[in-house]
């Protein structure tokens, strides 16, 4: 399954308000959870694992996060994505500082996932400074979901 496979407008949020990672990553979880797409049990799978190993990424633009969970608490493969108002403060993934998040790409992968190439689609798109600004000014989950699968 590829990336471009696992994009639902439904769990696509524009325009977050959140104050939190812990509060943004709860509203794409219940996203994902109305959706069918996750367990009860994803919201804190996720946070423990963010708590252990930190997701937040500086590029040259842009701060991101990718909080991601192991395949027992996935139903169905699927990225919840928040792009914020204002950015949230998350710990960065290589080193202990911390990096203020505009968009989330929350990854839900059941067994059949291909993490390392879904994670490679995703930092590829992180990386392009045009498309991550595209993004930012999309005005519906759909139009966010056109510019990724360009």
């Amino acid at each position: 399954m590829q990336l471009k496979d696992m994009l639902f407008p439904e769990c696509v949020l524009i325009h977050v308000k959140a104050d939190t990672k812990e509060n943004v990553i709860c509203q794409l979880y219940e996203k994902l959870l109305q959706n069918g797409k996750v367990k009860e049990s994803f919201y804190s799978a996720v946070l423990e694992r963010e708590e252990m190993y930190p997701t937040g990424l500086k590029f040259e633009q842009w701060e991101v996060a990718i909080p991601h969970v192991s395949p027992e608490h996935v139903i169905s493969s699927t990225i919840a994505i928040a792009v914020l108002d204002e950015p949230v403060e998350f710990r960065r993934m290589d080193d202990d500082s911390t990096v203020h998040v505009n968009i989330v790409f929350n990854i839900a992968l059941d067994k059949s996932g291909k993490q390392i190439e879904v994670l490679q689609d995703i930092m590829a798109i992180f990386a392009d400074s045009e498309k991550m600004e595209r993004i930012m000014a999309a005005s519906s989950p759909e139009e966010v979901i056109a510019i990724i699968k360009e």
